[in-house]
C-alpha cells in the first residue's frame, strides 16, 4: 500500500520544518540515481545551502530527512554554486508516514560465527550485457529451437533480453515470472487476469496475420529460476491443448537450466559485499569500494548468494530500492526481497529465527538500508 502524501506549499510552514528539523537531522540529497548524505546543511535569512562531495545535476532535486516514521522531502531548485556548496530555494514539501514494519538482524553485531555477506552477484542489466556479448551463439540456439518447434506449431517465437525492444509479453514476465495459456482468444474469460492482460496489452498490437492465431502459450526463461531473461511463445490457428502447455513448460525449464549452468554466457561476479542488516523482506548492504556500485541501480533486479554464519547460504533475488552515499564515502544500499530459492529460504528464515526475529510471511515488504 502506498503511503498517504501530505503536500505543503505555505512558505511559513516549510520554513518551520527547515528550522526545527532539517538543521538537526542527517540531510540527504536525492538525485535520479543516488541518495547522497550532505556534509553540511544551513538554513538562515539567506536561504538554504548545503555541501556535498558529489557533483549535483543542474535540475530540480530533493533534500530529505527521516523524522521518526516520517519521511520529509523538500523539493528544491538550485540557484547557485561555490565549490562544493550549493544554494537553492524550496518549492514545496512532501511528508509521508513510512514506519519500519519489522525487526531485523543487525549483521554487524550478530556475528559470533562470522559476518554475513553477499557474492555471486548478477543484475538484470548485467544479464542483458552478457546476452549481447554472445549474440551469435544466442541467435543460433534460437533458430534451432524455432525450427524444431515450428514443425508442430503454426507460429513459434523465441525472445531474449538481447533483443532491442522490451515487448509487452516480456513486461508481463518481468512482473509475474510464470507462464500463461490463452486457450481461445475468441472465448471471453474476463475473470482471468492473464486473459485481461493479453487482451489489453498484447492482442491490440498484433499484426493482421497474427490475428488469425486464436491460441497462445508463452513460457518465461528464468535465470536461477527467478530472473526473467526471455521467453518461448507458440500460437495456433486452433485451440492449443493442456498437453502443449505441459510440454512447453518443460522446454522453458530446460532452457532456464541450460543458461543458469552455462557460465560461458552468464557470468556472475565473485565480489563480496558486507550485509549490515536483514529481515525476511529486505536487507541492507554496505561497501566502500566505488567499483562495486556497478552491480546496483535503483529499481533494478539483482540476484546473489547470501552467505550466512554457520555455513548457511541462500540464493535471493531483490529489487534495489535505494542507494545512498554517506559523507564518509561509504555506499549503503537497501534491497527489497522478491524471491528465494527453496532450500535457501529455509536457511535464511532459520538464521533469523535463531536471532529472535519473526519470519511471518504475511509481514509487509520493507526494504532495509534506507
Amino acid at each position: 500500500m502506498n503511503p498517504e502524501v501530505k503536500r505543503i506549499r505555505e512558505r511559513n510552514i516549510m520554513y518551520d520544518y527547515l528550522k526545527r528539523l532539517f538543521i538537526r537531522r542527517q540531510v540527504f540529497l536525492k538525485t535520479k540515481e543516488l541518495n547522497i548524505e550532505t556534509s553540511s546543511f544551513v538554513f538562515n535569512e539567506d536561504g538554504v545551502a548545503f555541501t556535498v562531495s558529489q557533483s549535483v545535476p543542474d535540475e530540480s532535486i530533493s533534500l530529505y530527512i527521516r523524522n521518526g516514521n516520517e519521511l520529509i522531502i523538500a523539493r528544491v531548485v538550485l540557484t547557485g554554486r561555490t565549490g562544493e556548496e550549493y544554494k537553492c530555494t524550496v518549492s514545496d514539501m512532501l511528508i509521508m508516514n513510512i514506519p519500519r514494519k519489522e525487526d531485523r538482524v543487525n549483521a554487524a553485531v550478530n556475528n559470533d560465527a562470522g559476518r554475513a555477506y553477499i557474492s555471486n552477484i548478477i543484475s538484470d542489466f548485467t544479464l542483458k550485457e552478457n546476452f549481447e556479448d554472445n549474440k551469435r551463439k544466442i541467435l543460433a540456439l534460437k533458430d534451432d529451437l524455432e525450427e524444431k518447434l515450428g514443425k508442430k506449431y503454426d507460429r513459434v517465437k523465441i525472445y531474449s533480453i538481447s533483443d532491442q525492444k522490451l515487448d509487452d509479453r516480456m513486461k508481463y514476465f518481468m512482473e509475474e515470472r510464470k507462464p500463461y495459456f490463452i486457450r481461445d482468444v475468441t472465448q471471453r474469460t474476463e475473470d482471468d487476469p492473464q486473459y485481461r492482460y493479453y487482451i489489453k496489452n498484447i492482442y491490440p498490437a498484433q499484426h493482421e496475420a497474427d490475428r488469425k492465431m486464436i491460441s497462445e502459450i508463452a513460457v518465461p526463461f528464468l535465470y536461477r529460476y527467478m530472473m526473467p531473461f526471455g521467453y518461448l511463445r507458440v500460437n495456433g490457428t486452433k485451440a492449443l491443448a493442456d498437453e502443449d502447455f505441459s510440454s512447453l513448460k518443460k522446454y522453458g525449464m530446460s532452457i532456464s537450466t541450460f543458461f543458469t549452468n552455462d557460465t560461458s554466457i552468464i557470468r556472475s561476479s565473485d565480489d563480496r559485499v558486507a550485509i549490515t542488516d536483514l529481515s525476511m523482506t529486505g536487507l541492507g548492504i554496505i561497501f566502500k569500494d566505488r567499483v562495486l556500485i556497478k552491480h546496483f541501480r535503483e529499481d533494478s533486479l539483482v540476484i546473489f548468494t547470501v552467505f550466512l554464519p554457520g555455513n548457511r547460504t541462500s540464493t535471493v533475488m531483490c529489487q534495489v530500492k535505494n542507494i545512498t552515499i554517506l559523507k564518509n564515502g561509504v555506499y549503503r544500499t537497501g534491497c527489497s526481497i522478491v524471491n528465494f530459492d527453496a532450500i535457501g529460504e529455509v536457511n535464511y528464515s532459520e538464521y533469523l529465527e535463531s536471532a529472535g526475529i519473526s519470519t511471518n510471511p504475511d509481514a509487509e515488504h520493507q526494504p532495509s538500508g534506507g
